[in-house]
């Protein structure tokens, strides 16, 4: 996962645990080892006829997944997500022991669903071979059958299937094999990962359609992270900040506790997923951060679940990445098994809190990391940074030796943007692509049959800026905002959107302007910002003078700017000032479309 200023993957806090551990390799036998020197030859994976050195292709995958439901049709099935922009076959492994084969029975069954997610970036696979191995585990060698008798299982091998047939031996100029790797961007140049909300990709909307239709009750994204080198084998993001729902909060901190001993006895020392490390500044201290539903578990927090990004670190052996990797998936999900009945409750009670949000109730849409800070050892290895002879400048460098730092680590969460709910939300018909999105999205709304006419809250924007690049296709537009009360009527057609339903959190992450990954922030409605009529100096000279001479608020705030140099002297800047205070200004431009309904207006709105 690689990290950057512009798109950085944000952090999750819980204490690192400990095991005697030394040059980041296991000492211990693993599970996977165990079982795979067990497997029968016919169901070896290209992963283990390599001597754990290559991948195998999107071929031998979905053909694996397929051997595995017709050896265990009771217990298996392959089911269909949709297709990818080059006409590949997305494909899940539904694994279930009470033929829970349907998204209606996943759903009532008292064993909570499990989503494994693999390949979002391809190029960062351990996560496909290690749950093929799983899988056949569960199903063939029956090492691991126990699970399905308290979990149901839904594996994606791989979610990113055109960039993983972009295959080669120089995708991951940082990482320690294997051999080839796929790409980490979409046929379509995109970042699955940061198209969580925008859904721009057919990919992600065959993933999205998956999440509100089948409706887990706990995700994985597994991942290679890249970064500085130390002795943690996996970093682990698992949310637990105010943006997720206390019940799932409190499920995931037990789960850390009851999972991450069992994955550090198999040898495999893990780490939260820490911002920038500095090896020249350790001293300093480390920070956690929010995840924001751009993300995988930014987006299942937004729906009420708790998840967890797995990241295992480059620089180790394909192999002890992969095993790391089945490590962490298979604890977790003996942990759910444990606790099934509290997992399922968690996650009911947060869907059913959010049914009873009222407008004026607030919602925390962003969280910040505290300033509170505690003793932390990280676990690093011994830095020597030697000077480059090409750039003249120093080059990050390690021994293998271990080199434990006793330093601080901010992992506490404050409330960051938080936002008093409405009692809905209006979107005007023509807006297309925004209720194309709500569909996707899962959100439920309905369609005005009669207008109304009344004053409505809305927001308008200022000082709006574009980059000069895209990201992820958009033009992200910055700006400031303030909400009025405007007249206005909603016409025939328009969206309703009641906010006190399953998913409140997720529909205002989506239409709060103010939201980092509102779809406004994400360019969805860039028309909005741009100027369609203009005026003539002829024309407008003889009405800015009356504007002027008969508007004395006017004539004060004009004389106010006339004081700045740059506005004095510059006749367009003054001719614009007052082309925008009189009547013939767009009062469209720079005006937010959607707007905010109390709960009168929500009563009449479904009344109509």
């Amino acid at each position: 996962m690689k990290r950057s200023a512009k798109s950085s993957h944000k952090r999750c806090r819980y204490a690192s645990i400990s095991v005697a551990l030394t040059l980041g390799l296991s000492l211990l036998v693993s599970p996977m080892a165990a079982t795979a020197q067990k497997a029968a030859t016919g169901w070896k994976t290209e992963y283990e006829r390599s001597g754990y050195l290559r991948t195998g292709r999107y071929a031998e995958a979905v053909q694996y997944c397929n051997r595995l439901a017709a050896a265990a049709p009771d217990k298996a099935r392959v089911i269909s997500l949709g297709k990818s922009p080059r006409g590949r076959d997305l494909i899940a492994l539904l694994l279930t022991g009470d033929h829970s084969f349907t998204a209606a029975k996943a759903s009532a069954s008292a064993r909570p669903l499990i989503i494994i997610n693999n390949g979002i970036h391809s190029g960062e696979i351990e996560g496909k071979d290690a749950d093929l191995i799983l899988a056949r585990d569960i199903l063939i060698s029956r090492k691991r059958a126990a699970l399905l008798d308290k979990v149901n299982i839904l594996i994606i091998p791989i979610f990113s299937v055109d960039a993983h047939e972009r295959f080669g031996a120089y995708n991951r100029i940082n990482q320690n094999g294997p051999e080839q790797m796929g790409w980490r961007a979409t046929a379509q140049n995109l970042n699955l990962n940061r198209d969580w909300m925008k859904a721009d990709s057919d990919e992600m909307r065959a993933m999205l359609r998956l999440l509100h239709t089948w409706k887990p009750d706990f995700f994985f994204d597994n991942h290679t992270t890249d970064g500085a080198d130390w002795q943690y084998t996996v970093q682990l993001d698992v949310p637990t900040a105010q943006t997720l729902a206390q019940p799932c909060v409190d499920w995931a901190q037990g789960m850390l506790k009851g999972a991450l001993p069992r994955v550090e006895q198999d040898g495999y020392l893990t780490a939260p997923y820490f911002d920038d490390v500095n090896y020249n500044r350790l001293k300093d201290g480390l920070t956690i951060s929010d995840f924001g539903p751009r993300y995988s578990t930014g987006y299942l927090a937004a729906i009420n679940r708790p998840s967890m990004l797995v990241e295992t670190h480059m620089l180790k052996s394909y192999r002890q990445r992969v095993e790391a990797t089945y490590s962490i998936n298979l604890h977790v999900m003996e942990y759910a098994a444990r606790t099934a009945r509290e997992l399922k409750a968690a996650n009911h009670r947060a869907d059913a809190a959010e049914k009873h949000i009222k407008a004026g109730d607030p919602v925390v849409l962003t969280a910040e990391t505290s300033k509170e800070s505690r003793p932390f050892t990280f676990k690093g290895l011994e830095y020597r940074p030697y000077k480059s002879a090409l750039t003249g400048t120093m080059v990050p460098a390690w021994t293998k030796n271990p080199a434990d730092t006793e330093t601080t680590i901010r992992d506490q969460y404050v409330p960051g943007l938080t936002v008093s709910a409405p009692a809905a939300y209006a979107i005007p018909p023509e807006w297309k692509e925004i209720i194309d999105r709500l569909t996707i999205h899962g959100i439920a709304f309905k369609r005005l049959e009669k207008p109304i006419i009344g004053r409505f809250e809305t927001s308008r924007f200022d000082t709006v800026k574009f980059p000069v690049e895209p990201f992820e296709s958009r033009f992200q537009p910055q700006f400031k905002m303030h909400t009025a009360m405007e007249a206005g009527a909603l016409p025939v057609g328009t969206i309703i959107v009641p906010v006190a339903q399953t998913g409140a959190r997720l529909i205002m992450q989506l239409l709060e302007p103010e939201a980092p990954d509102s779809l406004v922030h994400w360019g969805l409605m860039n028309a909005i910002f741009e100027r369609k009529e203009y005026y003539e100096v002829y024309a407008l000279e003889p009405i800015a003078a009356k504007l002027l001479e008969e508007n004395a608020e006017l004539k004060a705030e004009f004389d106010k700017q006339m004081k700045k140099p740059e506005f004095a002297g510059n006749a367009r800047a003054k001719l614009d000032f007052l082309y925008e205070h009189s009547q013939y200004a767009d009062k469209a431009l720079n005006r937010y479309p959607v707007l905010r309904l109390n709960a009168s207006q929500l009563a009449a709105a479904i009344l109509k």
